[in-house]
């Protein structure tokens, strides 16, 4: 089970809950996106001055977290901190309310990379669940008056939900994941759809396994 982020002595940003939170956002991206984007929502939360710089001992401890999640992720062992899991007897706890509050803070940073993408529709769905249900941990009731304003009615109980946070992360980061490899295959590989013995894209006039494709 990954534990939250031991935090420096010096630290005066948002707690590991939210931390971990936020870097599971970022770890959600479908396209490669600098750091110092959504690194100032660590220190003061969706309110950030973007302008806010982290120290350089922090922000290696942070993207030494950052670095950690993915890692167990891709190993498919990623499992959620203990003070962040919901439990039918204590329900939403402060911590799993702040990691809800930390993902949805950087969200708006990675949901245009999203909106890009053309989705099969399964992930779409899990997508979907997967902000509502952190939607709610943030402020149920809230939520639910939205929902029931927007005449959305026929979602699952919020606790049926929260047990499948973990699975829904895992998956929205694995999906992400996978759009980044597929983005990286193009720019790496322009060549990707020509057939062999297609005119080269050079303009040389010849057959691409003539020419560039050799």
């Amino acid at each position: 089970m990954m534990t939250l982020m031991t935090l420096p002595t010096d630290w005066e940003g948002m707690p590991a809950a939210f931390i971990e939170g936020a870097l599971l956002a970022a770890n959600a991206n479908p396209k490669p996106l600098e750091p110092e984007v959504w690194l100032p929502v660590l220190l003061e939360g969706d309110t950030a001055d973007l302008g806010v710089a982290m120290s350089d001992e922090h922000k290696v401890a942070v993207l030494n977290h950052f670095e950690l999640q993915y890692r167990h992720i891709k190993a498919g062992e990623y499992d959620l901190p203990a003070e962040v899991c919901w439990s039918e007897a204590e329900g939403v706890s402060e911590s799993l309310a702040h990691f809800a509050e930390g993902f949805l803070s950087v969200w708006p940073h990675i949901e245009p990379a999203w909106s890009e993408q053309t989705l099969a529709g399964g992930t779409m769905n899990m997508l979907s669940a997967l902000i509502t249900t952190l939607m709610l941990a943030m402020n149920e009731e809230e939520t639910l008056a939205q929902m029931e304003a927007a005449g959305i009615n026929n979602m699952p109980a919020p606790s049926a939900l929260y047990p499948q946070l973990e699975i829904m992360l895992t998956e929205v980061v694995m999906a992400a994941d996978e759009l980044q490899i597929g983005t990286g295959a193009v720019a790496v590989n322009p060549y990707k759809n020509i057939g062999r013995n297609d005119p080269c894209l050079c303009g040389s006039g010849k057959k691409f396994k003539q020419c560039c494709g050799k």
